[in-house]
């Protein structure tokens, strides 16, 4: 076939032709980066959205733990597990308390009385407390307890003595302490084997 047009006419339909095509190229580029920009801004948004619902989320239940007192649960727990621990070693040495307060009673001055006796910890000793007639019967139940020759407290400290002067009681004071066993005290009341002490 032979073409009749003009060299110029057919240049300038060969670049009419490449430049409608380069049209459409460039249009479908620009819709493609405005949908992108779109779907960017979108998911910019929806994550900035999420985050601040996370974050409210994080809020109210820290909101809700705080309002249950979860440190406090925590610490009553802790608490309650150390009494069980006291218990349990309690329990698997078999203290002779009977022995024990008879021992502490044969000690004991006079013109003093022993109170109550509470466990602390089975390892380290008791918290004692005592009443007395005065101040100086108060002072030696310390001495009498920490004596070595009756071989029952290792240490012996006083922790309070009180003598109230409007106590019209026949023993007005009252006297506490916290006494730590000896070894001779754990084998011979708290049931320890040799290979503990």
């Amino acid at each position: 076939m032979i073409n009749l047009l003009a060299p110029e006419l057919i240049a300038r339909l060969r670049f009419s032709h490449q430049s409608a095509i380069l049209r459409r190229w460039l249009g479908i580029l620009i819709l493609a980066t405005v949908g992108l920009v779109f779907i960017l801004g979108f998911g910019w948004i929806y994550i900035n959205q999420q985050n601040k619902n996370l974050n409210r989320n994080l809020e109210a239940t820290k909101s809700q733990l705080q309002a249950q007192d979860l440190a406090g649960i925590q610490k009553k727990a802790k608490d309650i597990s150390g009494n069980i621990k006291v218990i349990n070693q309690v329990l698997s040495r078999e203290i002779r308390f009977s022995d024990l307060i008879s021992q502490i009673g044969s000690v004991m001055p006079p013109g003093a009385i022993l109170s109550s006796l509470t466990l602390s910890k089975v390892d380290e000793g008791l918290d004692l407390s005592a009443s007395a007639k005065d101040h100086t019967s108060a002072t030696q139940i310390a001495i009498n307890l920490s004596d070595p020759k009756n071989e029952i407290f290792e240490k012996v400290d006083i922790v309070n003595i009180s003598c109230p002067a409007d106590n019209v009681n026949f023993y007005p004071c009252s006297a506490s302490f916290r006494a730590l066993f000896s070894k001779t005290t754990q084998s011979k009341f708290l049931n320890v084997p040799e290979s503990q002490q």
